[in-house]
């Protein structure tokens, strides 16, 4: 027989569970970090004709554990370490399979407690009709805290973490006990680790919200309860006090105007109760900053590659990203797209994405022409491969590039590298109407003489290697080009219909 937890009281600054606690009389009822891959604690497992039941890693992962076997990861972050305890219906088996299982803690003594909080971080993959269920027992009756079933939580990473007020459910009860229930067909997973019970001076404030959310910035919001003062957090999805503390505040209503673009954060508050101690920190809120992409208005330039090589690449992410509001004969989902875009050089360039990493791998791109508010699809530059050659493309044109995930799935991490290559046998001298250009010498440091039979020639612009324009003046044999700055530009020659007519390529040195 397991006997009941006894609570212990702390007065100095201490670390449970990862959590960073300071002050006066806060209790450590339960802690579970299921330390060496077992419960350190008594807690038990019952089976409810389940095929499969609570086990705990990392002893019994196996490859296919957390769709390892498909580019997966296992759950981390908000607590998480290789210690922990799972249930993952897909170790069953085939289809057909039943799951049906709780993890029951030992008892724990919420007698002495003004208020008693639970706190936990989990990962739950949902699908059809799998849920999870968390409730504490008074002694005499179970009382349900919570249910997850339709929505993922925690998924993708970084895991998330959860806390209740469950002073009523305990009842005060010096045999107070929690479980966790597990109920699903062939249908993913629940992990859990960092089990604590708390016994605290005051109630962690409710409402914890993050509204106007920007591609730096975000505000948070919460309901104050009356309490001297209060605590609040934004981390990197890691919980307070484990060093991925990224902003802090003490009220509600504050804004943050210094976060990174499609990036994931994670906001927890709590009370300073009076007397000085603290309350147990909420339950994160985790949150995506839109990529500052995420519009076609704020496409990020390129660098067009005068090779295939891809020596300059423009990195991207899906993080955060939404679906634009154009209407695509393309294929699969585009609710994360985000934009690039580049001025052509050539009437053919290469598009590649490179170096992906992240949740998914199946990316998508197609190239848009005109303004974000009146865009047109380049004809047969929808692409499901990594890589695609748009041709008809028209020189000093911009060009408008979206990329997302193939799939419908919420919440993807994917990253990438743009390319813009171009094919490297196109050299100087090789043009659309002009019968002769050169341009010389090249490389040149101070004047650069183009060398052009035809009179119809009236402007010459000069592109930057990312195609931007430098230059735009009337055509003139020889060029001062001292001012600018060491690279490699292009040349185009414009008629007067402002149409342009050839094209040519420098160095700068």
């Amino acid at each position: 027989m397991i006997g009941t937890l006894q609570p212990s009281s702390r007065t100095l600054a201490f670390v449970v569970g990862g959590l960073l606690f300071t002050g006066m009389q806060a209790q450590v009822l339960l802690d579970e970090q299921f330390t060496g891959g077992a419960s350190t604690t008594g807690f038990t497992v019952e089976s409810l004709d389940s095929d499969c039941d609570w086990t705990f890693a990392p002893a019994d992962l196996t490859p296919n554990a957390f769709n390892q076997d498909f580019g997966g990861a296992l759950p981390s972050g908000a607590g998480f370490d290789g210690d922990f305890a799972f249930l993952d219906s897909d170790e069953c088996g085939l289809s057909g399979i039943t799951v049906n299982s709780t993890l029951i803690s030992p008892t724990f003594d919420a007698s002495s407690a003004t208020i008693v909080n639970l706190s936990f971080s989990h990962q739950f993959r949902a699908r059809l009709q799998s849920f999870c269920k968390v409730e504490v027992h008074d002694g005499s009756t179970w009382t349900e805290i919570v249910t997850y079933t339709t929505d993922d939580v925690g998924y993708p990473n970084p895991a998330t973490t959860a806390t209740f007020d469950i002073t009523a459910a305990a009842g005060g009860s010096n045999v107070a006990q929690v479980r966790f229930q597990f109920s699903a067909g062939w249908d993913w997973w629940w992990a859990l680790d960092n089990i604590m019970v708390m016994g605290t001076d005051c109630a962690f404030p409710a409402d914890l919200a993050v509204t106007g959310l920007t591609s730096n910035g975000a505000t948070v919001e919460f309901t104050p309860n009356g309490s001297p003062g209060y605590e609040w957090v934004i981390t990197d999805g890691s919980l307070p006090g484990e060093g991925g503390d990224v902003a802090n505040g003490t009220s509600t209503g504050e804004q943050v105007t210094d976060l990174v673009s499609g990036t994931s954060y994670t906001v927890f508050v709590r009370s300073v109760c009076d007397g000085g101690s603290n309350s147990l920190w909420s339950g994160g809120v985790s949150f995506t900053t839109p990529a500052s992409n995420d519009e076609c208005i704020t496409a990020v330039p390129l660098t067009v590659n005068l090779n295939y090589d891809c020596g300059v690449v423009t990195q991207g992410t899906v993080i955060g990203a939404t679906a634009s509001n154009i209407t695509s004969s393309c294929f699969g989902t585009a609710d994360d797209d985000v934009w690039f875009s580049f001025t052509a050089l050539d009437v053919t360039h290469r598009i590649s994405l490179i170096n992906i990493t992240g949740s998914t791998s199946d990316m998508y791109h197609a190239l848009w022409v005109g303004t974000c508010d009146g865009l047109e699809l380049v004809e047969g530059s929808c692409s499901d491969p990594q890589e695609s050659n748009p041709t008809g493309l028209v020189i000093g044109t911009t060009y408008y590039l979206q990329v997302y995930t193939w799939t419908s799935t919420p919440g993807q991490t994917s990253a990438f590298d743009v390319c813009i290559g171009s094919d490297p046998s196109i050299g100087i001298g090789e043009h659309n109407r002009v019968p002769f250009m050169r341009v010389f010498p090249n490389p040149a440091q101070d004047l650069l003489t183009i060398d052009v039979a035809d009179a119809n020639v009236q402007r010459v612009r000069m592109l930057d290697a990312s195609g931007r324009s430098v230059r735009d003046e009337i055509f003139r044999r020889t060029v001062d080009i001292s001012q600018l700055d060491a690279g490699s530009y292009t040349l185009l020659m414009i008629d007067r219909d402002a149409t342009i007519i050839g094209r040519g390529r420098f160095v700068k040195e």
